[in-house]
C-alpha cells in the first residue's frame, strides 16, 4: 500500500508539473500575440492539459452551436494544447475566407502524415509558401488546363468503360459473394491520373499489384482520420500510444514500394 501510495503521488506530481508547462507556454503565446497585435477570439475558459474537449460531448456540433450563442460566431477552443478558432456564422465565414484567406491558408499536419517521405512535396500536406504556390502553378498550368483536359475527354471514357467492364467481370465470378465497388473506382481514378501525367494506366484492377496498393492506400486513410490524442497532446507525441502514426507510415512505406517497383519496371522497359 505505501508503494501504491508513492506511485500515485508521483503520477500527479508529473500530471501537475504537464499542466503547468502547458499554461506557461499558452501564457507566452497569447503574449506573443498580443506583442503582435493579433489577439485570438474569446472563448469558454479551458481546463489544464484537457483544454475544452470534455466540453464538446458526444455531438460536437451542437456543442459548438450552444457556445456560439454564449461567445459570438468566432470563438477559440483548446482541444488538449492545440488551439482552434471555430466560426459559427456564415457572414463572419464569408468575410475570413475573403478578406483573410492568406492567414486561412496554411495548414495542420497531424502526426499520422508525419514521416520519413516528408510533407513539402505534396499540395495537401504543404505549409502555405513560395514552395507552395510553386505547385499549385505547375499543377495549373501543366495538369488542369483546359484544353489538355478536353484533350483527356477520351482517354476518361476509355477508363471509364474499362471499369464498367472490370465491375461486370468480378461481379460474374464472385456470384452472390458481392464486390468491392470502391477498389475499381479508386483504380480507375489512380489510372486516370497516370494518363494526365505518363500518357499511360499505371494499375491493371485485376492484378495483386493493384489490388495491394489499394489495401495499402485505404489503410493510410483510414489510420490519418482516426483522432489521435497525440495531436491534442504534444508530451505523448513520441509514445504514439494508439500506434496511428506507426501503422500509417508502415501502409505508406508499402504504397511507395510498389510505386518504385513500377518506376523500375518502366525504366528497364525504356
Amino acid at each position: 500500500m505505501e508503494y501504491y501510495y508513492e506511485d500515485l503521488g508521483l503520477m500527479l506530481a508529473i500530471l501537475l508539473w504537464v499542466a503547468w508547462v502547458i499554461m506557461i507556454r499558452r501564457r507566452r503565446g497569447h503574449l506573443r500575440l498580443e506583442e503582435k497585435g493579433d489577439r485570438l477570439p474569446p472563448g469558454p475558459r479551458s481546463w489544464p492539459v484537457v483544454g475544452n474537449i470534455f466540453q464538446l460531448g458526444w455531438a460536437p456540433h451542437e456543442s459548438f452551436a450552444k457556445l456560439a450563442r454564449q461567445h459570438g460566431p468566432i470563438m477559440t477552443l483548446w482541444l488538449g494544447s492545440m488551439s482552434t478558432v471555430v466560426i459559427s456564422s456564415k457572414e463572419v465565414a464569408r468575410d475570413m475566407f475573403k478578406n483573410h484567406d492568406v492567414v486561412l491558408a496554411g495548414r495542420k499536419i497531424y502526426e499520422a502524415m508525419k514521416g520519413d517521405y516528408g510533407n513539402e512535396g505534396s499540395l495537401i500536406t504543404a505549409q502555405y509558401g513560395s514552395h507552395w504556390r510553386m505547385l499549385r502553378r505547375l499543377s495549373t498550368a501543366e495538369f488542369f488546363l483546359s484544353s489538355r483536359l478536353e484533350a483527356m475527354r477520351g482517354v476518361r471514357g476509355r477508363c471509364i468503360d474499362e471499369m464498367v467492364h472490370f465491375i461486370e467481370d468480378a461481379s460474374t465470378a464472385s456470384g452472390t459473394k458481392g464486390i468491392n465497388v470502391a477498389r475499381f473506382f479508386f483504380l480507375m481514378a489512380f489510372n486516370l491520373i497516370g494518363n494526365l501525367l505518363f500518357s499511360k494506366d499505371l494499375l491493371d484492377p485485376k492484378s495483386e499489384r493493384g489490388a495491394k496498393f489499394f489495401f495499402h492506400a485505404g489503410k493510410v486513410m483510414e489510420f490519418a482520420g482516426k483522432p489521435n490524442v497525440a495531436d491534442f497532446l504534444p508530451i505523448l507525441r513520441w509514445l504514439d500510444p494508439q500506434g496511428i502514426r506507426r501503422k500509417t507510415q508502415f501502409h505508406v512505406e508499402r504504397a511507395f514500394e510498389i510505386a518504385k517497383r513500377m518506376e523500375s519496371m518502366e525504366n528497364g522497359r525504356k
